[in-house]
């Protein structure tokens, strides 16, 4: 057995080191059990090991009952048939391959060690692992998913948040790759982990750690605004992280801390970072679907909601202004499209609530047309650089205004949209809170920004007159409760005025406020909407939980009655004043030159009108010089039926005065060409033939004919209170002209004789200032 000396030191070892390593691997597997819950774990220690721990244990078995298999055999047989030398050989080798497997169980032990006191070895090796494409798992869903697990597992059971925390460096990791688009990790990798670091909320959320939530929260919605503008294009994906952010917003409810609730997220995020129209709307959206689930279940936090949203924007846009610019942007001045430019808002101005990207291709057009002027073949090359240079930072400046004036136009009317839901709930309180937020009514100090709920009244009545899309039953009613925040909102009006004016009597006051007053969009549309609005407001203000809100809100109790009457009588003024604005509108209003031909459209024929229902004017003959006309004095009309937004349309029909011509001009030839009715026989008449005659002689003659065969004859019937036993017969292949037109023309029989009965007409509108009546004059001669 000397000769075996080392192969007996061998199996020592590896027992030795097998029962150490045993119980080490146990508690690394107990471990990621009750810590994460995942076999990804120890996966990730193996590829970092580069190799499998189940082979480790494998290969210490084989090697150890290979040892012990070598030893039996070398105790059995004499040195002669095995040597001396062939067992040292042997035993070298066995050395060797223990000396590697001791090699691999330090490596594993080690890694084991790291892993214990930290995650930052697996962290940093999954992290590594996400910018490589692998085959089997495109984007990761293994590596993310034990991120995201270890990130929750360390927010919950660390008392402070590190710089190397694993969900900081997710977050470092998805700001680099939505900032360089150079980034190799994939498009939906970084989804995934998006997705699924919103987990992270609800661990730092059971902490009850404000500190530790506020800046996770804040940190995650920043990530969930870039990673959408920059990387996100898929509307689909839109929806659903849209919903996915309001339900672990709305999780709030219960925990006492309600920062997403009230979007405090939005304070890491400046509207001047936004680049994508889509972006905004994914904002706006969120804050629609906070304000609905707030105002039932906790009102109070509205007036931070929007608070926080006009801090995302902070300041209105300077596009307009901005927008002049482009004369000189590169030295010199340029006014070859200085009326499309001084245009540009007006004209586009829909287009940027509805389609904002096609707004900003607009302005780059109006642009290229700028800087392509520039570019003139004379200019050097370096002052070429410089004017592409120039003209890039423009455009990204102006897009960068477009947004903002896109954000500015959505936080409006989403704020309007929180007080029109406020005021369904009776919530006043929350509605004068709303208002106060950014600038009070006590405050001296002029607050600069960009101002979501302006207090005046001018604004408030502009409100009445704005539908803001609401549609659907529930939406209908919200649209209709700014009736009844309005009494409301012109109370605080009056409050602001009396907080100025302390020393005046409260009448001053409504003088004041109802006295000067701007409607926006002075339309008689408008002013009849806000009319018929004030109206029922009216009946809201006679309430007096209004004045019993406002002067319990700002402890003026003493002022209860005042303010109630007051503000009765100023919206009496107002309705008064308004209606005198809409009946001098009614009156000084130019007509409508689009209405005007809309009803001389209403008379003008078709061809097809002619053969099938006027047979006898589809031939005529021409004069240039002018007769007496027919002159027709059709129906009076209201001033305001010729009148632009008016909200009402009248349809006109005007063809009973051809029909009438067409009328006379059969009675004359019936009178002046007419056969004996008594001769007439269905057998005489043939497709080409149509029968004219009054409708008494046709209800005469087919007394006894038959009716099948009275179903095919082509036929025209005057009305007339008598019968004249005479009928005239028309031949449509044998036509002679029956009336004469006026046609200046040279070539009139080069135009359809349709076109020439429409321009026989002329029209006169006479305004007489509270009606409108058209006569006509037909050049149509017979």
């Amino acid at each position: 057995m000397d000769r075996l000396s080392i192969t007996t030191h061998l199996i020592a070892v590896l027992t030795a080191f097998s029962a150490f390593t045993m119980p080490i691997a146990l508690e690394v597997l107990n471990r990621v059990k009750s810590r994460y819950g995942s076999a990804h774990y120890m996966d990730s220690i193996e590829q970092i090991m580069g190799f499998k721990i189940q082979l480790l244990f494998r290969e210490l078995i084989v090697t150890l009952v290979a040892l012990i298999a070598f030893t039996l055999f070398v105790s059995t047989v004499d040195d002669k048939t095995f040597s001396d030398r062939y067992v040292l050989l042997s035993e070298l080798a066995f050395a060797l391959i223990t000396s590697a497997l001791l090699i691999k169980e330090f490596l594993f032990i080690k890694t084991v060690f790291l892993a214990t006191r930290s995650d930052d070895l697996v962290t940093e090796h999954l992290i590594s692992k996400l910018s490589t494409t692998s085959s089997n798992d495109t984007n990761h869903s293994r590596e993310v998913e034990l991120l995201i697990q270890i990130a929750c597992f360390n927010i919950e059971n660390t008392a402070i948040t590190s710089e190397k925390s694993t969900e900081k460096q997710l977050f470092d990791l998805i700001e680099s790759s939505c900032i360089n688009n150079e980034s190799s990790i994939d498009t939906s990798t970084l989804k995934k982990l998006v997705d699924g670091l919103a987990a992270t909320l609800t661990s730092a959320r059971n902490t009850n750690s404000r500190d530790k939530y506020v800046s996770l929260q804040r940190d995650y919605g920043r990530l969930l605004i870039l990673f959408f503008d920059k990387k996100m294009l898929n509307y689909d994906v839109f929806e659903r992280f849209s919903q996915e952010f309001y339900e672990e917003s709305i999780k709030e409810i219960n925990s006492g801390q309600y920062w997403l609730l009230k979007a405090d997220f939005l304070i890491s995020v400046n509207a001047w970072d936004i680049q994508s129209p889509n972006t905004i709307t994914f904002i706006d959206r969120h804050i629609r679907n906070l304000i609905d689930f707030l105002v039932d279940k906790k009102p109070e936090l509205l007036p931070e909601l929007i608070e926080n949203y006009r801090s995302f924007i902070a300041y209105e846009s300077h596009f307009n202004d901005d927008l002049y610019r482009l004369s000189d942007l590169f030295g010199d001045y340029n006014n070859n499209y200085f009326e499309e430019m001084s245009s540009f808002t007006a004209n586009n101005e829909e287009l940027l609530k509805t389609k904002p990207q096609e707004y900003i291709d607009n302005f780059i057009l109006l642009l290229d047309k700028y800087t392509q002027d520039s570019l003139l073949p004379s200019v050097l090359p370096n002052r070429r650089e410089e004017i592409k240079q120039i003209a890039s930072e423009y455009e990204q400046e102006m897009i960068t205004e477009i947004i903002r004036e896109l954000a500015t136009i959505a936080a409006k009317n989403t704020a309007q949209h929180a007080i029109r839901a406020l005021a369904q709930k009776s919530q006043w309180g929350c509605i004068l809170d709303c208002h106060e937020r950014f600038s009070p009514a006590s405050s001296k100090v002029i607050r600069l920004g960009v101002s979501l709920l302006p207090s005046s009244t001018s604004c408030t009545i502009q409100q009445l007159g704005k539908s803001h899309g609401y549609s659907s039953l529930h939406s209908e009613e919200l649209g209709s409760a700014y009736n009844r925040a309005f009494p409301l909102l012109v109370m605080y009006a009056l409050y602001n005025w009396r907080i100025n004016n302390l020393e005046k009597n409260l009448r001053h006051g409504v003088t004041s406020i109802s006295g000067t007053f701007n409607i926006g969009e002075k339309t008689i549309k408008n002013a009849k909407k806000i009319l018929s609005e004030l109206t029922r407001s009216m009946y809201y203000a006679k309430s007096r939980s209004y004045a019993e809100s406002l002067c319990y809100h700002f402890d003026i109790k003493h002022e209860e009655a005042e303010f109630h009457n007051a503000t009765l009588l100023i919206i009496r003024a107002i309705k008064k004043h308004l209606n005198n604005q809409l009946q001098e509108m009614k009156r000084t209003q130019p007509l409508s030159e689009t209405i005007k031909q809309r009803y001389i459209d209403s008379i003008r024929l078709k061809s097809k009108d002619l053969q099938s229902r006027l047979p006898l004017l589809s031939s005529a003959s021409f004069t240039r010089e002018r007769q007496e006309p027919r002159t027709y004095s059709a129906m009076t009309y209201s001033r305001e039926t010729f009148l632009d937004n008016t909200d009402v349309t009248t349809s006109f029909s005007s063809k009973k005065i051809i029909e009438h011509i067409h009328s006379n001009l059969a009675f004359k030839k019936i009178e002046d060409s007419g056969l004996q009715l008594i001769n007439l026989e269905i057998s005489d008449l043939e497709d080409n033939h149509t029968v004219i005659m009054t409708n008494k002689d046709w209800q005469k003659w087919t007394e006894s004919k038959d009716r099948e065969k009275l179903n095919s004859i082509n036929r025209y019937l005057v009305r007339s209170t008598a019968p004249l036993n005479s009928y005239y017969l028309y031949d449509s292949e044998n036509v002679s002209p029956m009336i004469t037109l006026f046609a200046p023309n040279h070539e009139a029989d080069a135009i359809p004789i349709v076109e020439h009965i429409n321009n026989a007409f002329e029209f006169r509108f006479n305004d007489n200032g509270s009606q409108v009546s058209v006569e006509i004059d037909a050049h149509i001669y017979y």
